[in-house]
C-alpha cells in the first residue's frame, strides 16, 4: 500500500491547509482511509492528487472542471467516449480562456523594456512558453 498520512503530515508534505485537505475530503477529491478508530489516513495518489490540484489552480482553473479531470485521470481505464469528449471539450473552453489571456498580455509585452521582458518570461516554466506559442500558432 505504501506510505499514509495522517492529515497533518499530508498537509505539512503538501503545503495544503489541514481545512483545504478535509474539504477536497468531503467534495471527493480526496478519498482517505478510515481506520478502526475513525482515524482519515491518505496515501500517495493523495498527494499526487493535491499537487495536480494546485497545478490546476495555478492556471485558474474552476475547481468543477478539477474535479472532472482528476476523476478522468483516476479512471483511465473505464472511460466512456462521451467522458472523453466532454473532458476535452473542458480542455478547449480553457484553452480560449488562456487565448485570451495571451491576447491581453502581447501588447503589455511588446510595451517593456527588453530586461523587464527577460525577466516576465524567465518566470514562466520552458513547457509554459512552448505551450503559448503553440496555442498562438494553433489559434491565431
Amino acid at each position: 500500500m505504501g506510505k499514509l498520512y495522517r492529515i497533518g503530515e499530508l498537509a505539512d508534505c503538501t503545503h495544503v491547509s489541514r481545512r483545504t485537505i478535509d474539504y477536497y475530503s468531503q467534495i471527493g477529491l480526496l478519498e482517505p482511509y478510515r481506520t478502526a478508530s475513525n482515524y482519515r489516513l491518505y496515501d500517495e495518489e493523495s498527494v499526487s492528487v493535491l499537487k495536480l490540484i494546485e497545478h490546476y489552480k495555478n492556471m485558474n482553473m474552476p475547481l468543477q472542471e478539477i474535479k472532472s479531470s482528476i476523476e478522468l485521470v483516476k479512471k483511465k481505464n473505464s472511460i466512456s467516449s462521451t467522458q472523453v469528449e466532454k473532458h476535452f471539450d473542458q480542455i478547449a473552453e480553457f484553452m480560449k480562456h488562456l487565448e485570451k489571456e495571451i491576447m491581453e498580455m502581447k501588447p503589455i509585452l511588446e510595451n517593456l523594456e527588453d530586461k523587464q521582458r527577460e525577466l516576465v518570461l524567465s518566470k514562466v516554466s520552458p513547457q509554459g512558453v512552448t505551450l503559448a506559442h503553440s496555442l498562438l500558432l494553433l489559434l491565431g
